[in-house]
């Protein structure tokens, strides 16, 4: 398995250890390679920290392969400075993963989304199933998967860690081919509680394993900066409810 979504570098020295023994945690669950950010910020580039990881990594013969995650925050200011900039680069190059502040409500999406990829950059759309948004407006994430978008759901909605509202949306945006990949989003925190092998067996299960391998199969070409695989997106019908009045 791949994740493409992860916070497990360390940004302090004395993190090193808790760093081995979450890259060993991951690939005794079938994780051989992730994305991944610092677990704070700092003014270090994190190309450093990459190589650093990735030797501490050889050295301990760990079979796991870092690389820089792309995530960045979608903010209404991120999406100014986005149209004014004539162009940015990212460590994949072709993927940006968006996360939405959860008390905005991203009317400035659709530009912004239109501006990244006027750069030769494909969006992805981070954790939607609970964003408030989008959990109201299920039509509005149809039509910007219409647009390009890809769709990357947290592995937690998806075995109902998050909640049962973000667990139904997620099989909702599997079922209606809204969503393309799935990360844990794990950091050094809470990487004991990694769920990305569950959420494949929870997909197997409900959805069918030709749709976990694709989903697998879109985690890996992401990683690698290839083109996914999508099917034709189906707007989620509004329940109705019958009775008498």
């Amino acid at each position: 398995m791949i994740d493409i979504y992860t916070h497990m570098l360390p940004s302090v020295e004395g993190r090193k250890q808790q760093f081995i023994d979450a890259a060993r945690h991951l690939v005794n669950q079938g994780v051989k390679a992730v994305a991944t950010t610092l677990d704070k910020e700092t003014n270090t580039p994190l190309s450093l920290y990459v190589k650093e990881a990735n030797q501490t990594l050889k050295d301990n013969h760990i079979p796991l392969t870092i690389v820089e995650g792309t995530e960045v925050l979608a903010s209404r200011n991120f999406a100014e400075s986005c149209r004014l900039q004539e162009s940015f680069s990212t460590s994949q190059e072709k993927y940006m993963i968006l996360t939405i502040p959860a008390q905005e409500e991203p009317f400035y999406l659709k530009d912004l989304l239109y501006e990244i990829q006027l750069k030769k950059i494909v969006p992805i759309i981070s954790e939607p199933e609970r964003h408030p948004y989008f959990l109201g407006h299920k039509d509005g994430l149809y039509k910007f998967v219409k647009k390009g978008a890809v769709i990357q759901l947290s592995s937690d909605s998806v075995i109902g860690k998050n909640g049962k509202p973000a667990k139904k949306a997620a099989m909702q945006f599997i079922e209606h081919n809204l969503a393309h990949v799935i990360a844990s989003g794990a950091s050094l925190d809470n990487y004991k509680q990694h769920s990305l092998r569950q959420a494949y067996d929870v997909i197997t299960k409900e959805k069918g394993a030709e749709t976990a391998q694709l989903l697998m199969q879109n985690a890996e070409a992401t990683f690698n900066g290839q083109g996914i695989q999508t099917l034709p997106p189906e707007r989620i019908k509004k329940t109705k409810f019958l009775g008498i009045f």
